[in-house]
């Protein structure tokens, strides 16, 4: 469920809300409609909620500063790669879809790459990666230092 801090209009005051509803009740007794306020901060936990309408109401009166809108973060490139070869029992298809999913971030990826992914799955160290990769010709080497997936 999700959840939203709105200020009453009349009253000025912070209240926590369902942003689901089309209309809320202020604790001075007016009627809000839901899509003639802002909703300053969601969140998708009460506990929080409860947070930020304390510190809305803060601010409002002069105290602390506004909470700030949470953004969902990116997963890191590297980790989303890993995270589809890890399951993978077959090493050279684990190092297959290594090497494909590091030529789709990057047009040319060096062992530096190679190792940043080689330490999420923890399964080979990325020299011998790179070893391999090479010697079964899943990729080649565009310039010194630098592969790309065949």
């Amino acid at each position: 469920m999700k959840y939203g801090v709105i200020v009453c209009p009349k009253c000025g005051m912070a209240k926590g809300v369902e942003t689901t509803k089309k209309t809320t009740t202020c604790q001075c007794g007016n009627e809000i409609e839901m899509s003639r306020v802002k909703t300053l901060y969601t969140t998708d936990s009460p506990r929080e909620l409860a947070e930020s309408v304390g510190k809305a109401n803060a601010a409002l009166r002069g105290g602390e500063q506004m909470p700030s809108e949470k953004k969902p973060r990116r997963k890191d490139p590297y980790f989303i790669i890993a995270e589809r070869a890890k399951p993978i029992k077959d090493p050279l298809e684990r190092m297959k879809v290594v090497a494909k999913g590091l030529s789709e971030l990057k047009p040319e990826f060096g062992l530096e790459d190679l190792r940043k992914v080689a330490s999420l799955i923890a399964k080979d160290s990325p020299e011998d990666m790179l070893a391999r990769l090479k010697e079964h010709n899943l990729v080649y080497e565009t310039s010194p230092g630098l592969y790309r997936a065949v």
